[in-house]
């Protein structure tokens, strides 16, 4: 399989990624929970307060990563995915399908979209658009396992 296929396929069946940001020479690093659409762009939700939000707000450029596998005794493979990009606030109202994928894919509530566009729930949503993504996958790629992807953001 095409490294961009695996990357896709693992970006489906994860549900959290690391997220980095950094302002004033301040990193920071938290994890959120996210949807992947088929460009590869990450959205999640967060509220304005939050200090990766404020980042984001002065610096948009971040980077995340998700750990798909663990290297066990049984399974001696690592995969990861990292990823380099620009974040966004996208607000109250995402694209229709971003929407209830989110929803659908993370177990949220089905009146999540109703209750942030209303306000009832304080979170907005936000976009990652990677301009590189890199997989690291010891599994498929046995002795050299680094594959990367450069996009056009």
């Amino acid at each position: 399989m095409k490294p961009e296929q695996l990357i896709r396929q693992y970006l489906e069946q994860t549900q959290v990624m690391q997220l980095a940001t950094s302002a004033n020479d301040q990193p920071w690093a938290c994890t959120v929970h996210y949807y992947s659409d088929a460009a590869f762009n990450l959205y999640w939700i967060s509220t304005l307060e939050r200090n990766h939000s404020q980042q984001i707000a002065e610096n948009p450029k971040v980077a995340a990563a998700v750990l798909v596998h663990l290297n066990t005794p049984e399974e001696p493979y690592v995969i990861g995915i990292s990823l380099q990009g620009t974040a966004e606030l996208i607000g109250e109202q995402p694209p229709t399908h971003v929407g209830q994928a989110y929803i659908q894919k993370l177990g949220r509530p089905p009146t999540l979209l109703s209750d942030i566009a209303s306000g009832k729930d304080p979170h907005k949503f936000y976009r990652l658009t990677p301009s590189k993504i890199v997989l690291f996958d010891s599994k498929n790629f046995q002795g050299d396992p680094r594959r990367e992807l450069q996009l056009n953001a």
